[in-house]
């Protein structure tokens, strides 16, 4: 299980390095000499993709290691690597409390803030009294880190259930449609799996209040992919690629989340709903376009704790009847 135990210790372990303030690419002036925390040695500060590369080969040589378990064993391993998951939605909880999208240094004590150090191993870690620099540069490191830790973790998680629960892909249900004897004379000797359905999961918006949200949320997409998005939520058109939306991350999952708990978007869950966004958005907050994480939104949208510090609209009610209402963008707390 060399392979298992290589993948989980790498991404439960971060090394910090200390460096000198001059060492940062941000420009700062003050104290340049005072040490700062870095991880960029991991994510080369938005450029990963060599230490993406690692992580999806390690998590990979970890599916090749559970793979040889019985249906037991695999079991068991599923339930510890659930576990986990569920040790980075808190930190992804932890992360969005303390976090600022626009914030150009963080308190000391930022590491022991969000419990990074209690939820993970984090070397060279030093006393929150060492007057040690913790930048955006960092803040933005771990989160990129985090959100590749996330990413791999949750792939493993969902091909070892797939692996103990098969499920009908949609090209099985096709065929089944055109012919249902003949796929049935094939399946009948087969494990049985989990029936496809179609609408399983997929968020159902109130028709009532589909174009003032989509009004709401124009500006934020170009108009190639707005177009894109009004097929999506009025007809389920699926686009041809992820909608970029131009804009801090957690304002889009936020305006999402207010019109589900307003029960403007039915028919699924709020992890289906979490699901669907990964599927379809990515974000650009001017510097490059990035991807969600499931952690990432799950802290946003299945918390109740409120992350947007400038959110798009608010889903008031008014004699037991919503309506949104845009809100005043907050020039302090987004770019947009």
């Amino acid at each position: 299980m060399t392979g298992l135990i290589q993948f989980l210790t790498k991404i439960q372990t971060f090394e910090l390095r200390l460096i000198n303030k001059t060492e940062l690419k941000s420009t700062i002036k003050e104290a340049p000499n005072k040490p700062a925390y870095s991880l960029a040695h991991e994510t080369h500060y938005y450029d990963s993709f060599t230490y993406k590369s690692e992580i999806r080969l390690l998590k990979d040589m970890a599916l090749i290691d559970l793979l040889s378990l019985n249906d037991v064993s695999l079991k068991r391993e599923l339930e510890q690597l659930k576990k986990l998951k569920e040790r980075f939605k808190l930190i992804w909880t932890n992360f969005h409390q303390h976090y600022g999208e626009l914030k150009a240094e963080y308190p000391g004590n930022f590491i022991f803030s969000i419990q990074l150090n209690y939820l993970f191993i984090v070397n060279n870690l030093q006393s929150d009294y060492k007057d040690i620099y913790i930048g955006d540069e960092f803040v933005e490191s771990l989160h990129d880190t985090l959100k590749i830790r996330d990413k791999f973790l949750s792939e493993l998680i969902s091909e070892v259930d797939e692996i103990l629960n098969p499920r009908e892909t949609f090209e099985e249900w096709m065929a089944k449609q055109k012919n249902p004897q003949q796929t049935d004379e094939a399946t009948a000797e087969q494990p049985p799996k989990i029936p496809y359905n179609p609408d399983a999961g997929r968020p159902k918006f109130n028709h009532q209040y589909v174009d003032d949200f989509l009004q709401l949320i124009r500006t934020y997409f170009s108009e190639e992919h707005f177009n894109q998005l009004a097929a999506l939520i009025k007809a389920d058109e699926q686009p041809a690629s992820q909608l970029i939306f131009n804009g801090n991350s957690n304002k889009l999952a936020d305006a999402f989340k207010q019109l589900y708990e307003a029960n403007l978007i039915v028919g699924c869950n709020k992890a289906e709903l979490e699901k669907w966004i990964l599927k379809h958005f990515l974000y650009s907050n001017g510097d490059k376009v990035n991807e969600y994480s499931e952690g990432w939104l799950s802290a946003i949208i299945s918390s109740d704790t409120k992350v947007c510090k400038s959110p798009i609209l608010e889903v008031r009610i008014k004699d037991k009847v919503p309506f949104l209402v845009p809100t005043v963008r907050n020039k302090k707390n987004s770019k947009y």
